[in-house]
């Protein structure tokens, strides 16, 4: 199969539209009750409830999107030349992040909270030591690449199982039991044990080592990403059930914010609290999978460079975001344009870095994960990943 036939539209429309709210999602964070890096002191107590709803679905429909950009990689692509690639496009960026795009966030994490008093400089030497937060060194925001590329090695071997050619007939006719039955709601079983284990776990913060409900919760959603890719048929159907799945996830976090302000108490408790929950990411992220490659399904020279600049802009956003909260909080300006200011503030510094910086440079693509330049762009590796803060354990997924 050729580079241009392997391309799908609507997964590259879905990648960006993601990064998109991902950026919306952390431009409100410094101006939300919730402790983060950096806080405005004129904060909303309003947003908190968008904040929790974006928060408990919206990094798990990434993770569809980077199941389904293995898959369609494996069109054109061997497996161990994906797996280099994919080490060099992620491996890189995130320590370069780590050396480079993080520090600034910490340094003005650590002046807010009065753990420190100088100038940038002057801080730059202890950056390194110790890891946070005790200490300054952290992934923070690239939490998500260390997650992607884990499981796209773990991912790999059953997406090559299922399209061999000796499957292949059996996985048809699988999936078209999937589609017409709408089994794709079984996944509802590994996301209430994920929510289970988040509740042993006593919280969501994703620390790779010990993240049993993270790596369930994002590793079956990984394989949804890989089946819808693979067999349109499933796709299709999600986007027939797009209005029920909007239905089901209303109902669901209706009653989750109803019934359960806090940790729920009773053995029965539990159990209800871990099906709605399970049910509320399902639902949502069956809906916006089924409503968004639906309205965005269609090539364009838009999508094209914004596919090829999102993971720089991924790099990138959380640290001018920090900046430009850690300023805001000067002027007296009501919390909505300042939100406002500092998501175009974001969207307008990465982009402009991106284009006039790294995009025209052999090294700084290699940097932030950009392919080499080429006539045409395959299957791309989405990751736009995105960081959230530590939050309370009742069904926040950063």
């Amino acid at each position: 199969m050729n580079e241009r036939a392997a391309r799908r539209a609507e997964f590259d429309w879905l990648r960006v539209l993601a990064l998109g709210m991902l950026m919306i999602f952390h431009s409100m964070m410094g101006y939300s009750d919730w402790p983060w890096h950096v806080n405005d002191p004129h904060h909303s107590i309003a947003l908190d409830g968008v904040l929790d709803f974006m928060l408990r679905w919206r990094v798990s429909l990434v993770f569809v999107v980077s199941g389904a950009a293995l898959m369609l990689a494996l069109d054109r692509r061997k497996p161990l030349a994906i797996l280099r690639e994919r080490c060099a496009r992620l491996l890189v960026p995130l320590v370069f992040g780590m050396a480079v795009i993080v520090p600034p966030q910490i340094y003005l994490d650590r002046v807010q909270h009065g753990k420190f008093h100088g100038s940038f400089l002057d801080w730059l030497p202890q950056a390194y030591s110790g890891i946070y937060p005790a200490g300054n060194l952290t992934w923070n925001h690239l939490w998500f690449i260390p997650y992607v590329l884990t499981l796209s090695a773990i991912a790999l071997p059953f997406f090559l199982w299922a399209r061999s050619p000796d499957r292949r007939l059996r996985m048809e006719r699988w999936m078209h039991a999937v589609a017409e039955r709408h089994l794709f709601w079984l996944l509802v079983v590994p996301l209430g044990i994920a929510q289970w284990l988040m509740l042993g776990q006593g919280s969501d913060s994703h620390t790779f080592i010990g993240d049993a409900h993270g790596w369930l919760e994002f590793g079956s959603l990984f394989m949804l990403g890989g089946a819808v890719a693979r067999w349109p048929i499933v796709l299709a159907s999600i986007q027939r059930e797009r209005y029920a799945a909007l239905i089901v996830g209303v109902v669901a976090y209706s009653a989750l914010r109803k019934e359960w302000p806090g940790e729920p108490a009773s053995t029965a408790g539990v159990f209800s609290w871990c099906t709605i929950s399970a049910l509320n990411v399902l639902a949502w992220v069956l809906a916006f999978l089924g409503f968004l490659t639906r309205w965005f399904n269609r090539p364009s020279p838009v999508v094209t460079y914004l596919t090829e600049a999102a993971m720089p802009v991924y790099v990138l956003h959380q640290t001018l975001i920090v900046l430009m909260v850690y300023d805001m909080h000067k002027l007296g300006l009501p919390v909505g344009l300042k939100i406002l200011c500092t998501l175009l503030f974001a969207v307008a510094g990465a982009l402009g870095l991106y284009e006039l910086a790294i995009r025209r440079s052999k090294w700084l693509r290699i940097l932030f994960g950009v392919k080499p330049r080429a006539r045409t762009l395959g299957p791309e590796l989405l990751v736009p990943d995105a960081a959230a803060p530590t939050s309370r354990s009742t069904g926040r997924s950063s």
